[in-house]
């Protein structure tokens, strides 16, 4: 049984304690699924998408159940039961038909209350960061997981980013720490994104960028992030380590929302990221 508080329109609590990457290579069990093709071929069929033949042989993609599940161990001991556990997703899951952040809460020290944010593309994981400042009133620890997964298994209809790279980035935040803040404004259209960005984020801010957004505003960004991870690039910017505050901006053109996260990272944050399925992590305690 979860008990947890409602979310408060308050929040300002939010600190972050803990950013961790991971870069998998090869692919998850679940690409080799026989039950994944007839799945996908049922989802597709009313819009006449074709599939992807050759991925489904060659059994390419990951889940990110299972991405997830190999970074909890490095944000959260045994012994440090979590309240709430947030996915944050834009390509859908490998492994369809299951409850993901359902299945990580039951792995999860506590047992926490667990929910999903997608169908927002890239402002997913900063509406998973608002959802869980909000929380943090009432509760003392949270995770947030931003995922993307290489492989889309059908043609899409339209323009779609594909993530290059199957990648998670594990997000432990607290109510005591280094203070995260996060503001989504919408309905900004291309024309409108250069002067509000200006208005809203300070001249002298370090500022880590997608390259989405970055290419629509010159100029603006200190670190550009790899557009080969349209969704996880910046976090993993973040995981990699500062020493001083950072804005993390993001751009979704698909409905118009421009992200900002505002971290304070000259306090103690443990980041790492890992460049492949090998355990060398290749950054320390900033």
């Amino acid at each position: 049984m979860f008990t947890g508080g409602p979310p408060t329109a308050a929040g300002g609590r939010a600190r972050l304690v803990s950013a961790r990457a991971k870069v998998f290579d090869g692919t998850s069990p679940t690409a080799l699924d026989p039950a994944l093709r007839p799945f996908l071929a049922d989802l597709v069929r009313p819009y006449g998408n074709a599939l992807r033949e050759d991925l489904l042989t060659e059994g390419v993609g990951h889940s990110f159940g299972e991405m997830a599940e190999e970074l909890l161990p490095s944000v959260v001991g045994p012994d440090e039961p979590v309240d709430l556990l947030l996915l944050a997703f834009a390509m859908h899951d490998l492994r369809l038909g299951r409850a993901t952040a359902c299945y990580l809460s039951d792995r999860c020290p506590g047992r926490p209350m667990a929910f999903a944010v997608c169908d927002q593309g890239a402002g997913a994981a900063f509406t998973a960061l608002r959802l869980a400042e909000s929380y943090l009133t009432t509760c003392q620890r949270a995770l947030v997981f931003v995922v993307e997964q290489s492989a889309l298994h059908y043609e899409p209809l339209g323009p779609a980013p594909i993530p290059d790279r199957h990648t998670a980035v594990a997000l432990r935040l607290e109510n005591h720490g280094s203070p995260i803040t996060t503001v989504q404004h919408t309905g900004v259209d291309s024309l409108r994104l250069p002067e509000l960005f200006r208005a809203a984020v300070p001249g002298s801010t370090r500022v880590i960028a997608s390259a989405r957004l970055a290419g629509l505003v010159p100029g603006i960004a200190d670190v550009v992030a790899d557009p080969g991870q349209p969704y996880t690039g910046i976090w993993c910017e973040l995981a990699k380590g500062h020493d001083e505050p950072v804005v993390l901006a993001d751009y979704e053109p698909a409905h118009g929302l421009l992200c900002l996260s505002t971290v304070d990272m000259s306090a103690d944050v443990r980041v790492s990221v890992e460049e492949s399925a090998v355990d060398t992590w290749s950054a320390a305690v900033a």
